[in-house]
């Protein structure tokens, strides 16, 4: 306040009418002037564009990645189940038909007769054991149109159905098992633990659907996620069907992927985001359930964690009802139907890393504009202060004249007038010194006439060069890429053309805005399409025939790509 009451602005104004503003507040004025216009038009530009905390958008792109990745494992985890179960029901329908032909029995004869079926259990007992072992999933199990009781309410059918007990890695091998359903007699001999909710035979709904399932030639089917009868678990299922030798549907095999398996399988974390959960989400009538890779969000049997789904802007908000996760989704195809790969963090924990980032941006701003009122200073001080000291030492006096309303500038021209007697000899020193420029620049030319002349020599060496490079390229090799350049699609046509400019792969995955994956890829698509192996052949050929269009174009001619 003392500093601002001796400040007198009456003063001030007066000041600046009769000498102006010195160069030192000019200049200061000028940097602060031009400094607030930018950071002004820096801000508008963020608030036009939606982008004044980039924290959200550095977070859905990290999301984006992993989301990408993630779908892509998700397919092919699923796909290699898939394969597993193909081969599971093959040896299941061998080992079927081998102990009917053993035992001199139709599949329909085994319907009541509970020594036949208990039978086939034990026999195919060790090629359950066998696929349950190699598969990754969390239990195995096949389920034949057959039944021991068909006088049954509820429809029953005989099968074995063998699941892991308590996983604790994602690597099932040499974990315990017990018998959730199948033959006392099976259970017994192998010595196995029953589970809690184990029952002699299982109801399924598989016959009912089979056909519509398969009709359009999908090879296997993947179940929504399900909860297990008498137990606390939830499921997918991988399964396929089961036919006898004339072709007909007799049963269904597969594996089952539980919710612990799914979270050991797919847990992640990103050293950006900090926990990821991944999830894997079915949608009926626009309610969604589903598999996560963490277990609090995992639906309970009542299904009272199922969630909706609302979409804002360029991310999804999943809605849990005591809590709501940010993220993306993506659909996948998995076994003739779709799904939906998902990828997101908590609100708590998305609203920590966007006040984070407003925190940087904001501290980002500060320092700028600090760095830079410094660098007026520093300015000030270093350039301006120097020519007023130099001027008040070369000043002798001061004339009345018209002034220009810059102090400094008004005394230099009284100062130069006084100094009108030097005019000649000055003027003879310029014509010096033009005379030595002349002299000079005549030099310069001659050396560059040489440098020229070399340059020409070097050029034509080169074009020798070329055309010796050329006989030693194989023709039917170049004649295969010119002819196939354009089947290159516009974006590895890009590629193609950043190379030839000298790019890296690095610089290219950066101008096109590509991951190391993808510009492998397109290389790999590049390189079969031109019939070439290498980056370095590409450029050999593309040289020679940048080469071969300069001599066949004429001069003042616009070249044929």
């Amino acid at each position: 306040m003392r500093f601002l009451q001796k400040i007198s602005l009456q003063g001030l104004l007066r000041q600046y009418r009769a000498e102006g503003l010195s160069m030192r507040r000019r200049l200061a004025l000028y940097l602060l002037s031009t400094l607030i216009m930018l950071l002004s038009l820096v801000l508008l530009l963020l608030n036009f564009f939606g982008i004044l905390n980039p924290a959200n958008h550095q977070i859905m792109n990290a999301l984006d990645g992993q989301l990408s990745g993630y779908a892509r494992d998700i397919e092919r985890n699923y796909d290699r189940l898939a394969a597993y179960a193909i081969s599971f029901a093959d040896q299941l329908e061998t080992a079927i038909q081998d102990y009917l032909s053993e035992n001199g029995l139709a599949f329909e004869a085994l319907e009541n007769h509970t020594e036949a079926v208990t039978g086939l259990q034990c026999a195919l007992y060790d090629t359950v054991y066998l696929n349950m072992q190699l598969a990754p999933s969390s239990g195995a199990f096949y389920i034949l149109d057959t039944t021991v009781n068909s006088k049954t309410e509820t429809p029953l059918f005989s099968g074995l159905y063998l699941k892991y007990i308590n996983l604790n890695s994602d690597n099932t091998v040499n974990n315990d098992f017990s018998l959730y359903r199948g033959s006392f007699v099976v259970g017994n001999t192998n010595d196995l633990t029953f589970h809690s909710g184990w029952q002699n035979e299982m109801e399924t709904d598989f016959f009912d659907t089979c056909d519509a399932t398969f009709a359009d030639g999908a090879y296997y089917a993947l179940s929504p996620a399900v909860v297990i009868p008498e137990t606390w678990e939830r499921a997918r299922y991988v399964y396929v069907p089961l036919h006898d030798l004339k072709g007909s549907t007799i049963g269904v095999c597969g594996f089952e992927i539980n919710d612990l398996l799914f979270q050991l399988t797919y847990k992640t974390a990103d050293d950006q985001l900090g926990p990821v959960v991944c999830a894997l989400l079915d949608e009926r009538q626009g309610i969604c359930s589903g598999q996560f890779s963490s277990s609090r969000f995992s639906a309970s049997n009542d299904g009272a964690n199922d969630f909706t789904i609302t979409e804002k802007k360029d991310w999804l908000i999943f809605d849990f009802g005591s809590e709501q996760c940010i993220g993306k989704a993506e659909s996948v195809g998995l076994g003739g139907n779709r799904f939906s790969a998902a990828i997101m963090l908590t609100q708590a924990q998305y609203d920590h890393l966007v006040h984070q980032g407003k925190l940087k941006l904001y501290a980002i701003l500060f320092i700028a504009a600090a760095f830079s009122f410094l660098c007026c200073v520093f300015m000030s001080n270093r350039y301006v202060a120097p020519i007023l000291k130099k001027i008040e030492q070369l000043k002798a006096n001061e004339e009345d004249g018209d002034p220009l309303g810059i102090r400094e500038i008004d005394d230099l021209f009284a100062f130069l007038a006084e100094k009108d007697s030097h005019h000649d000899a000055q003027l003879a020193q310029l014509e010096k010194a033009k005379q030595q420029a002349e002299r000079e620049a005549e030099q310069a030319k001659a050396a560059y006439d040489r440098a020229l002349e070399e340059y020409q020599f070097a050029r034509s060496e080169i074009h020798q060069l070329s055309d010796e490079k050329k006989q030693e390229i194989v023709l039917e090799d170049y004649e295969y890429f010119i002819c196939n350049l354009k089947t290159l699609t516009p974006t590895e046509y890009r590629i193609y053309a950043l190379y030839l400019a000298g790019k890296s792969a690095k610089e290219i995955m950066e101008i096109t805005g590509t991951k190391e994956n993808t510009l492998k890829y397109h290389n790999k698509n590049i390189y079969s399409k031109l019939g070439i192996s290498s980056r370095k052949q590409l450029l050999r050929f593309a040289a020679l025939k940048q080469h071969q269009d300069s001599k066949d174009t004429p001069t003042g001619a616009p070249s044929q790509e």
